[in-house]
């Protein structure tokens, strides 16, 4: 067989061994998810509060205070974000459904004067956007009320949380340890890999939270100075609906800017309405172009029809929640999949027909 082609066969072979790393990944993630998802959402929070911890040690606080202030931070910052946001959207839940309940019937009525070409049918127009409004407040009340009426429920979302706050704790103690006790888990050979993936894997998950909580604050920012400008009603609720929907990529956006929209155009019309599309897409379209590449630093580099298809999976595996953390745990597996292709594409080429014998150099 040709050098050539001996080469291609062993990328080959070892490209099918890395997909097949990624897909166990995955396969474990899903089947151990009552473990793999507390100790995934720790990792990204303790993104956010290692370098607090850091800090704090650095200023002579003991460690073990150093981890109890960060702790208390972040429950205290979570607590403060559930009850503004998700209190404030399933309190207003009704309010909202009615509006858009409203700009929905404003459409159909357009439709069906303006039928065209199209052929609009009121009832079908109706039918099918009209299921708007009784689909957000059963998101609204039914995501909280149901998992509060139902025990088991309510169960899984305390002992998930007890054990992430338990997972931040050990993490947040002895990072290093904990770094190199996976690291020396590997044989001698591999252990530089493993060290490059996980810090290609934490550089990820750092670039994803705080690139994607700068987007929610810039998207929130602006698009609640024209939703203030306009005077919509419940502006708090509609805020707050925009930040929680800017964590969940590509489709938080849309939703959320289709029902300020149609709020709009329920308490403002038409010219209100058109006004807040503007606004959206001009706030989005720097938000592609300036925002999100500065913020994430190329850390997640995943293609826009991957990070919605892991959206969608996400979200019809898990709910809310799965949509929430899809983007992350597929990133963090395919910068695995990226830099054990990369080590071993550096290492046929070492050893390739055209490497440079070690004498020689």
């Amino acid at each position: 067989m040709p050098a050539r082609l001996q080469f291609a066969a062993g990328v080959s072979w070892r490209a099918l061994v890395v997909l097949a790393l990624v897909a166990v990944l995955l396969f474990v993630f899903w089947h151990l998810r009552a473990v793999a998802v507390p100790l995934f959402v720790a990792l990204l929070f303790s993104t956010l509060l290692l370098p607090l911890t850091s800090r704090l040690v650095a200023w002579r606080v003991p460690r073990p205070l150093a981890v109890l202030i960060a702790v208390l931070v972040f429950i205290g910052a979570l607590s403060l974000t559930v009850t503004l946001i998700v209190g404030s959207i399933v309190g207003e839940a009704g309010q909202i459904a009615d509006l858009v309940s409203t700009g929905v019937a404003k459409v159909s009525g357009w439709a069906r004067d303006h039928n065209g070409p199209l052929s609009f049918d009121r009832g079908e127009v109706r039918k099918v956007l009209g299921g708007l409004g009784p689909d957000l407040e059963s998101m609204g009340t039914g995501l909280l009320a149901k998992a509060a009426a139902e025990t088991s429920a309510a169960l899984t979302v305390v002992v998930g949380f007890v054990m992430s706050i338990a997972f931040l704790v050990y993490v947040l103690a002895d990072a290093p340890g904990l770094r190199r006790w996976v690291v020396g888990q590997a044989s001698a050979g591999h252990r530089p890999v493993v060290e490059r993936t996980l810090d290609q894997g934490w550089t990820t998950l750092s670039g994803y939270v705080r690139g994607t909580i700068v987007v929610a604050v810039f998207d929130t920012v602006f698009i609640g100075i024209a939703v203030f400008a306009l005077g919509l009603p419940i502006p708090g609720t509609l805020l707050a609906l925009t930040f929680f929907a800017a964590f969940i990529p590509i489709v938080g956006a849309w939703v959320a800017g289709l029902i300020v929209v149609l709020v709009a155009l329920a308490d403002g019309g038409l010219d209100a309405a058109l006004v807040m599309v503007g606004a959206q897409i001009l706030v989005h379209g720097v938000e592609s172009v300036w925002v999100a590449p500065v913020t994430y630093r190329h850390t997640v580099r995943l293609h826009p029809i991957a990070t919605l298809a892991a959206v969608t999976a996400g979200a019809a595996l898990m709910g809310v929640l799965g949509a929430l953390i899809a983007v992350p745990v597929v990133a963090f597996v395919w910068v695995v999949f990226r830099t054990v292709r990369h080590d071993w594409s550096l290492e046929d080429a070492a050893t390739g027909p055209g490497a440079v014998p070690e004498a020689a150099t």
